[in-house]
């Protein structure tokens, strides 16, 4: 293993090991669990700025290779969602029960269980390997099948299960891969990201799949996510590393140091590797006395942002963009690719400010401006007499920017799960909102669309609720979400482990 030094035109510059003669040493008054932390991440920090940015993205860019086989999965995931909620053509082919419709968020509230209690009993690597294979077999078992109900089921249930399984050990292995730096973008770009992009392949194809093809949209879905699947296989294989915090809490320091020299190129072990070892001991010796009671503030702050996720993009907007489009466009597929690309856009352009912005800046935009949008929308349908066309335009616009607001605000709550919860429960905690998430999910599914006809009123009530949950979450945000960029994961975990966010 190379142990020299990288040169400063690979992105990295010399970082001085504390010692006597250091002019800025830290003081003696400080908490002695943060005053060497907090002096070496203000180095290190000093160090990535100076860096070029290109230079300083690829010699990080291993931790996000990482997690890549567990990105291939979400994608595969998002299609699914985006099929769930009413994004698909089936309706002119054969009738699909609600089972169908629902067996995808059962599945991954199942595996979301198993991956939140059992998954620390294997490793990292073999779990996304056991995931890519789920995801593979059911891609070819919606393949090689065409119109068959019991097929697609089968294939959306061992999808689901799946995504559940990888969710809470990818984001708790994601925050602990990452420098605290980039910690930001490499978890969102590992859940929000891919999952986006699957919705957005999925409108894409369910609007402009020709119906006269034998080659149906759902066979489509299986080859992707058996290619997909594939090429995580692969990934999870060659590119998966243990967390370092992991083997040092089995005892195997040279281990985690070797793992993190394996996060960076050109590998080698620095200055910063032992500050990042010496951080990791610290949070390894300082979570072992927390408990639930620690997990519980974090816990109900981001079970609320993930509700309110799973309600910012749900079976009934995706009844409100299909209905307003169809009178402004008709058959058009264009606001339902606009729609799919400017919610891409908001959390790409979210994920990419986390960790210069911070979490908190996007988090608040986003909420307030879709809260005020959702408002906006609901008053077009307050009308009782048929929607017009011009309430029908402007409905549709206000629904396509409120889509580039909500993804700008839900982007940062991946990171915020990465680095929220004591390590003990970490993954059971990240289970815990995942699942809530998929249950409000379950639960609007269960409403009949049928029975809604061309009774606006129904829509309206759903935004104006929706509006004021997003307004309320806002002022929640304020005051109850903590800012962690640039923070290690212990300085992060402590700062959710108070209901109230003390004044800065």
């Amino acid at each position: 293993m190379q142990t020299d030094r990288p040169s400063p035109d690979d992105g990295f510059h010399v970082v001085p090991i504390h010692s006597d003669s250091d002019p800025r040493p830290p003081s003696d008054s400080e908490p002695h669990i943060t005053r060497n932390s907090d002096y070496q991440r203000e180095r290190i920090l000093l160090n990535a700025q100076t860096s070029p940015c290109c230079n300083r993205d690829l010699r990080n860019q291993p931790q996000a290779n990482a997690v890549g086989a567990a990105a291939l999965i979400f994608l595969t995931g998002g299609i699914h969602i985006a099929w769930s909620i009413g994004f698909d053509s089936l309706y002119a082919e054969l009738e699909v029960t609600n089972h169908v419709r629902i067996c995808w968020f059962i599945a991954a509230i199942l595996g979301a269980l198993l991956g939140g209690l059992c998954s620390r009993w294997f490793p990292y690597k073999v779990l996304m390997e056991f995931c890519s294979l789920l995801t593979i077999t059911g891609g070819i078992v919606m393949a090689v099948n065409g119109l068959d109900l019991d097929a697609l089921l089968a294939g959306r249930y061992l999808n689901g299960l799946a995504n559940g399984l990888a969710i809470a050990p990818t984001l708790a292995m994601a925050g602990e891969l990452s420098v605290f730096y980039k910690r930001g973008t490499t978890t969102s770009a590992a859940e929000q990201w891919p999952v986006t992009i699957g919705i957005f392949v999925q409108i894409v194809c369910s609007n402009s799949w020709d119906m006269q093809s034998d080659f149906t949209e759902e066979q489509f879905q299986g080859v992707i996510g058996a290619v997909l699947g594939v090429i995580a296989l692969l990934l999870a294989f060659l590119l998966s590393i243990e967390s370092p915090v992991d083997l040092l809490e089995q005892g195997d320091e040279q281990g985690a140091i070797d793992a993190l020299s394996r996060l960076q190129r050109p590998r080698a072990v620095t200055a910063e590797t032992y500050d990042q070892v010496r951080d990791h001991r610290t949070y390894v010796q300082h979570h072992r006395s927390l408990g639930w009671r620690h997990a519980l503030p974090a816990l109900v702050r981001l079970t609320v942002l993930r509700c309110l996720y799973a309600l910012s993009l749900s079976m009934l907007v995706a009844f409100t963009l299909t209905w307003t489009s169809t009178v402004v466009y008709g058959e058009s597929s264009g606001p339902y690719v606009l729609f799919g690309f400017l919610r891409l856009m908001g959390s790409c352009s979210s994920a990419f400010a986390l960790d210069s912005l911070g979490r908190k800046i996007p988090l608040l935009l986003g909420l307030v401006i879709s809260g005020g949008l959702c408002f906006g929308l609901a008053s077009r349908f307050t009308s009782s007499s048929l929607l017009t066309y011009s309430d029908s335009r402007m409905a549709l616009w206000l629904l396509l920017i409120y889509q580039l607001f909500a993804g700008l605000a839900f982007a940062p709550s991946s990171s915020y799960l990465s680095e929220a919860f004591p390590r003990r429960l970490k993954r059971t905690c990240i289970a815990v909102s995942y699942i809530m998430e998929m249950m409000v999910q379950l639960l609007i599914c269960q409403v009949d669309l049928s029975a809604i006809g061309s009774d606006s009123s129904f829509v309206a009530v759903y935004f104006f609720s929706l509006g004021g949950l997003f307004l309320a979450g806002f002022l929640f945000c304020v005051w109850y979400m903590p800012e962690t960029k640039d923070t290690t994961l212990l300085q992060a975990q402590f700062k959710f482990q108070e209901f109230v966010i003390p004044p800065a």
